[in-house]
């Protein structure tokens, strides 16, 4: 047996319980920075805080008019933001649920948002072609950057110290570097609807709508390597790296989840993780703990 076999047995297949609360499709699913609570959004228009590892509810926020498509915390626990189909960014206190600030600026739906590292800035990606940055200790509710060379929709965006990483429909993922004012683009040809980072921030994985990941190096663009066997064609969904960047993890839109070795790209382990399309999965930040989100309404806890 190879040693990727012999990890891959490891890799979280077995669910410890189901987080029930959402009414419609969960569109995202998060852990927060340390992994001991996590967050959810979706079609109800509500934001769910959890403890993943007792099932527990802790708060449900609702201020949203529409679906919510995406929810990231900050590193301090203390806020969060959200974003949606009603085009504004909200700004949340977490401990008292009200809403601080509600950004504006998207003139279509907002499909993702990050803090910055210092929790100082937020960053969104539309369907208006824009990724839009807002300062969250500024009383103004309006972007004080706005880029806007995408020629389709924005789904995806992730952020280093120094860059904002976004990934469009146009099938291209373009890296801004802010202290330099640089921007380099990687085009994939295909539409590119998730990105993330590796742990170690020198990879960048791409979902792409011809049902492939693709692995990149960030400093090159250069294509690494290329995950198939899923199902990924006309639905979000994200994808990830275990915590240790030793396999691929990603949704398909028949409900299974697809573990794949980094380095080879073989398929090391599949399973039924929902009866519909897995639209979210987040990796517990140490340990071999991973959550799904479906369009069949369950977030599922996976060890």
């Amino acid at each position: 047996m190879s040693s990727s076999e012999t990890v891959a047995q490891h890799l979280p297949r077995t669910e410890a319980r189901s987080l029930s609360g959402h009414e419609g499709a969960v569109l995202a699913v998060r852990f927060n920075r340390d992994g001991n609570y996590c967050l959810s959004c979706g079609k109800d228009r509500t934001l769910r805080l959890w403890n993943p590892h007792t099932g527990a509810n802790v708060k449900t926020y609702k201020s949203h008019a529409r679906e919510v498509r995406d929810v990231h915390s900050s590193s301090d626990n203390a806020k969060l933001v959200s974003c949606g189909a009603d085009r504004q960014i909200f700004y949340w206190d977490v401990a008292s649920g009200r809403v601080i600030r509600k950004f504006r600026g998207h003139n279509s739906e907002v499909n993702s948002v990050k803090f910055n590292e210092y929790n100082a800035v937020v960053v969104s990606a539309g369907y208006d072609r824009t990724v839009r940055a807002f300062d969250c200790r500024s009383q103004s509710s309006d972007p004080i950057q706005t880029i806007d060379t995408f020629q389709d929709s924005v789904m995806s965006v992730n952020l280093t110290k120094t860059e904002i990483i976004a990934g469009s429909v146009d099938g291209t993922v373009r890296t801004f570097d802010i202290r330099m004012g640089r921007e380099t683009v990687d085009n994939l040809g295909h539409p590119v609807n998730c990105i993330s980072l590796s742990n170690d921030n020198n990879c960048l994985l791409a979902n792409c709508l011809d049902s492939t990941v693709r692995l990149l190096d960030k400093s090159s663009g250069e294509l690494l390597q290329e995950y198939k066997g899923h199902a990924c064609k006309s639905f979000k969904m994200d994808c990830c790296l275990t915590n240790d960047d030793a396999f691929v993890v990603g949704g398909s839109e028949d409900g299974y989840v697809f573990f794949w070795e980094l380095v080879d790209a073989p398929v090391v382990a599949r399973f039924r993780a929902h009866s519909s399309v897995v639209t979210s999965i987040s990796y517990h930040p140490t340990k071999a703990c991973m959550l799904t989100s479906s369009v069949d309404g369950s977030i599922r806890v996976w060890t």
